[in-house]
């Protein structure tokens, strides 16, 4: 019985802890290079390590200096040092390390095992989950789908970073020289003065873009996509939940070529536009644009089918056509709340994958009964988490829709109503309805 126990130990491996923890003690400085890999104690299958670990990230953050004497007197201090075996036991630690080279790679290891120890474990659950399931099996793959899901953001979250490591990364953007003066530092909308206002798109935030049915949040989403997609030569993901990809690209070839979506859908071309035609699907089948129609996506299908294109390609930006419309992992939540765990989700894997999200969002109907109906963040549809878990809440507003007779005939106002890293304001653009498109303006009065 104990040889099966033995055979069936969940993974690890002691050699890499040992000499994790070994080259933190002989040069503590290199603390600092795995920080990101965000390990703590409670990864170590031996607990021995992972106490003395415990130790030398305290040591480090306080910036006082690691070796093998300030690690046995704070293990002494916290009434530890027993506990592990001893300063013979310390002193072993570092009798096979010759230098810290491969810290990154030990830690990379003790990090993978306890990564693969918790999927074991989480698997295990499952299985015993469903041995006593007495539910429909539709709910069973949700509550599978949740402890996964709730697996992969533990995975990537929690443990302490050093200060210091973070301030090397902003003198490092401080002294970038390659962007002129005033140059946005990250992705390009296409439109300078919403650029202005958001100063680029950046990794990891997430970007609402909401309006009312009509006002044409679609198409600029698939505008800001083409546009940064031409920047970065990064992958665009699209999740289309309500709209079929062949919809979707006819609306992305009629924009870029700009023709009339009327005589598209007549067929009655023009030879000009049989030629902007040709000249559009060349530009656009150049471009890895990638398209899902699905319209029961989950976050952890956008989530698994966004790793696979980063891992391939790389990737610029996702763009989900409407938040409102995407499944929960958990049906038995109101769906207040799923939406809440849909935001929250959205805003993980943004952070996970290291690019802007831009998830479009509908209004409640409450603006339409108010004499000024330009939206704000109360607006929103089961706003609060939405408004709360977004880096940037933009709206689309064409005055023309509810007064004919506007002063501003052709114009769209893209409001933005909450920006973590910028300005809140309304920048104007062209509405070209005949192939449904946003232009800048050539000629502009005010914002």
């Amino acid at each position: 019985m104990a040889s099966m126990n033995q055979h069936n130990e969940l993974p690890h491996d002691l050699l890499a802890e040992k000499a994790l923890v070994g080259c933190l003690i002989i040069d503590g400085s290199v603390f600092d290079e795995i920080s990101n890999l965000k390990i703590n104690s409670s990864q170590f299958y031996d607990p021995r390590y992972g106490i003395v670990f415990d130790i030398i990230a305290d040591l480090s953050l306080a910036n006082r200096a690691i070796d093998f004497v300030t690690v046995c007197n704070k293990l002494k201090d916290k009434g530890k040092l027993e506990e592990v075996g001893g300063e013979s036991f310390v002193s072993s630690l570092t009798e096979d390390q010759a230098s810290s080279a491969n810290v990154y790679e030990y830690a990379k290891i003790v990090k993978d095992k306890a990564s693969m120890r918790e999927i074991i474990k989480t698997a295990m659950r499952v299985v015993q989950m469903g041995m006593s399931y007495t539910g429909e099996a539709d709910d069973f793959i949700q509550d599978v789908e949740s402890s996964f899901f709730k697996l992969t953001n533990e995975a990537k979250t929690g443990g302490m970073v050093k200060i210091n490591a973070t301030l090397r990364q902003n003198l490092k953007e401080l002294e970038d020289t390659t962007r002129i003066m005033g140059e946005i530092s990250g992705l390009s909308t296409g439109y300078p003065r919403l650029d202005e206002l958001l100063l680029g798109m950046q990794p990891g935030q997430l970007i609402i873009l909401a309006a009312r049915p009509a006002m044409g949040k679609t198409s600029l989403a698939l505008n800001v996509a083409i546009s940064s997609c031409l920047q970065s030569g990064l992958p665009v993901a699209i999740f289309s939940l309500e709209m079929l990809a062949t919809e979707l690209s006819m609306r992305l070839l009629t924009g870029r070529a700009k023709v009339d979506s009327k005589r598209v859908r007549k067929k009655a071309f023009l030879d000009t536009d049989l030629r902007s035609i040709a000249k559009a699907t060349q530009e656009l089948s150049a471009l890895p644009i990638f398209i899902n129609d699905s319209g029961n996506t989950t976050i952890l299908d956008i989530q698994s089918q966004c790793r696979k294109i980063k891992a391939d390609q790389g990737l610029g930006l996702i763009v989900i056509d409407y938040l409102q419309l995407m499944g929960s992992t958990n049906k038995s939540l109101q769906r207040e709340q799923q939406i809440a765990e849909i935001s929250r989700g959205l805003k993980t894997m943004a952070k996970e994958l290291g690019c802007p999200v831009i998830a479009l969002s509908q209004l409640n109907r409450g603006v339409e009964s108010r004499p000024n109906k330009r939206p704000t963040t109360a607006d929103l549809r089961e706003s609060g988490a939405i408004e709360q878990d977004a880096d940037i809440v933009m709206f689309v507003y064409r005055d023309e829709v509810y007064y004919p007779d506007t002063k501003e005939p052709g114009v769209a106002e893209i409001i933005v109503g909450k920006n973590r890293a910028g300005e809140i304001g309304t920048a104007k653009l062209a509405w070209v309805g005949a192939y449904t498109s946003f232009e800048n303006l050539a000629h502009r009065d005010g914002p």
